[in-house]
């Protein structure tokens, strides 16, 4: 099939689509007004209401004809061999060619059944180094490479290798041994490995149309999570934003291998905690961060709900000892006095725990080497010029305090007077995550696969890339010291990448991240649960900046402001969401695959993420103080005794 032909259709819809997405939102937020509502009654409005619905799924449908016109077939084929070369071969023999072997061996393959690789650099990557080398290096090291595998597996290894050949064009094939490898994480290349590439083989072409197909079906069925837990029309909303987003339409995740499994088990959490199904949601965000590592930093929304609801039981137990000694017959005087004097040692207490952050925390973080002995070497020493003794005196302190919530929470969850669905939350994810951890360490016969890993994302993710969207691509961002860019033509409004910026302001950068992670944590005091858990979307976006097809994530945020549009605050979020969508091509025309489109689109998300942090606030304000009122009445009875 080749849908090159549709290509200008495709062109009009990527802006036309979402333009009528955010008419659609605007008539829906007019819809709910008294003004509108009173001109046309009850039964009109419902008409009306269902009207714009049904409008709004042909809009879906066409997002739909979008997404698959745009990159799929590319090659005439709809499975992307390129990508899933690397998730296929990666997994499928993992054990021979780890991280680092992959395009060694795939190349040494090649020569021995026809050589196709003719790259005129004469060069592929030594992914043990990440540097070119010349192809000879390798061909002359062949029989070491084809050492780690028995004779069975080298020839099915050739074989698989013919295959991928044969459905990439030559400088296709000539690139893929350039690139950088495969990046799956050792749980997943244990599970994807054992299930599914070790038990369908390249000879079947129904089974590796079924490996691709997998995430279709996957995309599909989290809609359909969508439709159960928010209803029809935010799923549609959802679909016209997958369908026409420019950091979602591109190939690589398109007729590849399991690229959107820890997105699509994101979007699911959100669904299923929604309703009210924490243990399972706990554990699909356990397997995706075990996918991608990065997904682990959604657990702070959940976290955070419960770190407020002990904190309610403390304050309600407080309080009840605080009637129990009797305080609140005292005179006023003496009530005040002690008020006051609580008052004081807290607020010496958070001004010398601000000394701690900065004196030692920050500077560890930002450190070479962040390793608990260089914390507690820093902690005695006076590092920041502040006393020893006072910093480890409140270090302690806060363990102390640390250990007591946590006590309480236990008691809390053992007596029924915390919300245990937290609990079941928090509980699904360490089971998932150290039970995989734990069968990654028998099935790898060690820590040596994690250890590769280890080092080839830590490599991956300081190498600078002018293709990844987030905060740390905006703080590398110089413009120089004037807005004298303003005046010149649009194209010259592309930032120089100022890595050493990154490198340097590490204090600068940890302030932030530190800064980020307590606002969020307060904004989720009052929020839903649900709302909470799309929240850690924001400290996500500050402390992860991966390339810009893994923002096929943005589906999370859309949930935050999707079910919410008859408010216009939330209309409007997601009206930015949109723009965001569109305004990709518009920079992808103006700097193509350069720093200036990922640059300004990063700045859009931020954008995005603060107004985010901003609605939360305002919600939290509205609901926190009825929902405390309401637990300290159920609470003040029973203490611990």
């Amino acid at each position: 099939m080749n849908l090159t032909t549709l290509y200008p259709l495709n062109t009009i819809l990527r802006f036309y689509l979402p333009t009528a997405a955010i008419m659609l939102v605007v008539l829906y937020y007019l819809l709910r007004r008294a003004p509108v509502q009173q001109l046309l009654g009850e039964y009109r409005r419902k008409a009306a209401y269902w009207i714009l619905t049904g409008v709004l799924a042909v809009v879906g449908l066409l997002a739909v004809f979008n997404y698959v016109a745009t990159d799929y077939y590319r090659f005439n084929s709809y499975l992307n061999a390129y990508e899933f070369y690397h998730y296929y071969i990666g997994t499928k023999y993992a054990r021979e060619v780890g991280y680092t072997d992959m395009y060694a061996a795939s190349l040494i393959a090649d020569s021995e059944t026809g050589m196709k690789w003719k790259d005129k650099s004469g060069t592929i990557r030594d992914l043990a180094t990440g540097r070119h080398v010349n192809h000879k290096h390798f061909l002359e090291r062949a029989d070491e490479y084809k050492a780690k595998f028995t004779p069975e597996r080298w020839e099915e290894f050739k074989k698989d290798i013919v295959w991928f050949k044969g459905r990439l064009v030559d400088y296709r094939w000539n690139g893929i041994l350039r690139d950088k490898g495969y990046n799956g994480t050792p749980v997943w290349s244990m599970l994807v490995g054992t299930f599914l590439s070790n038990r369908i083989s390249t000879d079947n072409e129904w089974g590796m149309m079924f490996l691709a197909l997998l995430d279709p079906l996957l995309i599909l069925i989290t809609f359909l999570m969508v439709v159960w837990a928010f209803g029809p029309r935010t799923a549609l909303l959802m679909i016209v934003l997958f369908g026409t987003h420019y950091m979602m339409k591109w190939w690589h995740m398109k007729g590849a291998y399991l690229r959107t499994d820890w997105a699509m088990c994101l979007v699911m959490s959100a669904c299923l905690v929604r309703k009210n199904k924490f243990t399972a949601a706990g554990a699909l965000t356990g397997y995706s961060a075990l996918a991608r590592l990065f997904p682990a930093v959604l657990i702070i929304g959940i976290a955070a709900k419960l770190f407020w609801n002990v904190m309610d039981l403390a304050v309600a137990q407080v309080r009840s000892l605080y009637r129990r000694a009797g305080m609140h017959r005292q005179p006023f005087e003496v009530r005040m006095l002690f008020k006051v004097t609580a008052l004081v040692f807290l607020a010496l207490f958070f001004w010398r725990t601000s000394a701690l952050v900065y004196g030692v925390v920050i500077p560890w973080l930002g450190g070479e080497e962040p390793g608990l002995g260089t914390f507690f070497t820093m902690l005695v020493s006076g590092t920041g010029g502040y006393s020893p003794f006072l910093q480890a005196g409140i270090f302690v302190v806060w363990v102390v305090l640390g250990l007591g919530l946590a006590a309480l929470a236990v008691w809390g969850f053992w007596k029924k007077l915390l919300e245990r669905r937290y609990f079941y939350f928090l509980a699904a994810f360490a089971v998932t995550t150290v039970g995989l951890l734990g069968l990654s360490h028998l099935f790898w016969h060690g820590t040596e696969y994690w250890n590769d890993y280890t080092t080839k994302i830590t490599k991956h993710n300081t190498d600078i890339s002018t293709w990844r969207v987030g905060y740390k691509y905006i703080f590398m961002a110089d413009f120089g010291d004037d807005f004298s860019y303003i005046e010149k033509p649009i194209k010259s409004w592309q930032p120089r990448v100022r890595s050493e910026w990154y490198r340097d302001r590490q204090d600068e950068w940890w302030h932030t991240q530190i800064l980020i992670l307590l606002l969020t944590v307060f904004a989720c005091m009052g929020l839903k649960d649900y709302r909470a858990y799309i929240l850690g979307f924001v400290p996500l976006f500050y402390l992860i900046s991966p390339t810009y097809y893994y923002y096929i994530m943005l589906l999370l945020p859309l949930l935050f402001f999707a079910p919410r549009i008859e408010q216009g605050r939330y209309a409007l979020g997601l009206c930015l969401m949109y723009l965001t969508a569109m305004s990709g091509y518009w920079f992808y025309a103006v700097w193509k695959q350069d720093y200036g489109t990922y640059y300004w689109l990063s700045v859009q998300v931020l954008i995005m993420v603060l107004y985010m942090l901003v609605l939360a606030f305002m919600e939290s304000m509205v609901f926190s103080i009825e929902r405390r009122s309401a637990f300290l009445e159920k609470s003040e009875g029973p203490a611990i005794s």
